[in-house]
């Protein structure tokens, strides 16, 4: 077993005086770290990372956590950018979708000495173990789990009542499409819908999952194969990217202009009272809930993922942030301290409340607090990830396969191309990127 990560006071070298005139004091060692979270803003995660850093700051005086925050779509390319540089910080989030990138750059440290040093009771309380294999890549563990997420069809429950539609209609696309007919509304009769059925984020920068994604696994099952061999260009991909473009084209329940519309912005939208569901990261729906404009926010439901028949649910696509210390940091074991302090079992009670993440903990999935109601949709994407989890392979480069999606889209939207020939281009740039 590798020893056990001990505390290191910090060191003497380039440190600069902590205040004029006090000889010999030492400012403290900052450890820089970008993540998507801003702990100076309001939030859930936000509160939860703010409450974090301090309280590894009072039991390390000596150090100090700087948080930069990051686009985070595009936070792990920069990272590996600014490692190849020798400028980057010190600890970086990274998403699941970016793994094979991170393992194949080596700019990770590896952590594994640190979760070997951890008491059996740490390492059998994790919800997950799968995150951690999955970031096992060449037996080097490059990043810990950090939060779990998992893409759901949110929903304005206010909205399906008004149409007279159960949320049980949304078990299949078929019956999200009837839903979404249903809820576009022209609210004020100058023949545009004031509120659109569903809303899609379909730019090619910023992405994220999206229906196209969710209901091609649904029907084909994995989108690669053996040696990450990419599989885009099947009946099954191009009926469900057709099916996306069409709530476009033909069924009119989503703008056109989703074909420009980020992940993020479409998520503003949602939460602004335009569309009446959307797929969109189940960590968003604190945020979703706390900036609402028109309309009660416990009227937000959220249903597991659709597909095309009733008799088993889609994919549940297991995903997460994890932590990720630069190998090349002349602060890596601060780094690594930090992260070990991240993801304790009193973080991790921070990360679930206040920060309305999924328990990565059994131990803290068991507070009584839990069992509220206002926590109901925390349990259930528990459920959800129970009954169909589904993982996206961490030794494929997939992370752009999402915006090759999403191109594709566009294409059959924009007429420039049929979705099997739009798919014919995505699956070579996707297979280019292994």
């Amino acid at each position: 077993m590798a020893p056990r990560i001990t505390r290191r006071t910090a060191m003497a070298g380039g440190l600069a005086l902590a205040a004029p005139g006090i000889a010999g004091a030492q400012a403290p060692t900052t450890i820089t770290m970008w993540t998507f979270l801003d702990p100076t803003r309001p939030g859930g995660r936000e509160t939860a990372l703010k409450q974090i850093i301090e309280s590894f700051e009072r039991a390390n005086p000596g150090l100090r956590v700087r948080v930069e925050p990051q686009v985070w779509t595009t936070m792990a390319e920069r990272f590996v950018l600014g490692a190849n540089a020798r400028n980057a910080p010190d600890i970086v989030w990274v998403n699941d979708q970016n793994l094979a990138l991170l393992a194949e750059s080596n700019a990770a440290a590896d952590l594994q000495p640190m979760v070997d040093a951890w008491p059996a009771s740490r390492r059998d309380d994790q919800v997950l173990p799968a995150a951690f294999r999955a970031a096992t890549i060449n037996n080097k563990l490059h990043a810990v789990p950090i939060m779990a997420t998992s893409s759901v069809l949110m929903v304005r429950r206010d909205l399906m009542e008004a149409a007279g539609m159960p949320l049980e209609k949304l078990r299949t696309w078929d019956g999200v499409l009837e839903a979404a007919k249903a809820m576009t509304r022209d609210t004020n009769g100058d023949g545009q819908p004031d509120i659109w059925g569903i809303g899609l984020g379909l730019a090619t920068e910023r992405f994220s999952f999206t229906p196209a994604v969710m209901a091609a696994i649904g029907a084909q099952g994995p989108l690669f194969g053996d040696g990450c061999r990419a599989r885009l260009a099947t009946p099954e991909v191009a009926r469900a990217v057709q099916w996306q473009a069409d709530l476009i084209l033909r069924h009119r329940v989503t703008p056109r202009e989703a074909v420009a519309t980020t992940s993020d912005d479409a998520i503003d939208q949602f939460a602004a009272g335009r569309y009446g569901m959307q797929i969109i990261a189940n960590s968003r729906f604190e945020q979703i809930q706390r900036t609402a404009a028109g309309w009660n926010k416990d009227d937000l439901a959220m249903v597991p993922t659709p597909n095309w028949t009733a008799d088993r649910p889609g994919p549940q696509i297991i995903g997460g942030w994890f932590g990720v210390a630069w190998r090349g940091s002349p602060r890596v074991r601060e780094a690594i301290r930090f992260i070990d302090h991240m993801t304790n079992a009193a973080a991790m009670a921070l990360w679930n409340l206040p920060g309305q993440q999924v328990p990565m903990l059994k131990s803290v999935g068991a507070r009584p607090e839990m069992q509220q109601p206002q926590y109901a949709h925390l349990r259930l994407v528990s459920e959800f990830l129970s009954a169909a989890g589904f993982s996206m392979p961490s030794t494929c480069a997939w992370s752009r396969t999402l915006a090759d999606f999403n191109l594709a889209t566009q294409q059959v939207v924009l007429g420039q191309r049929s979705a099997m020939d739009a798919l014919r281009i995505a699956e070579r740039a996707t297979q280019d990127r292994q």
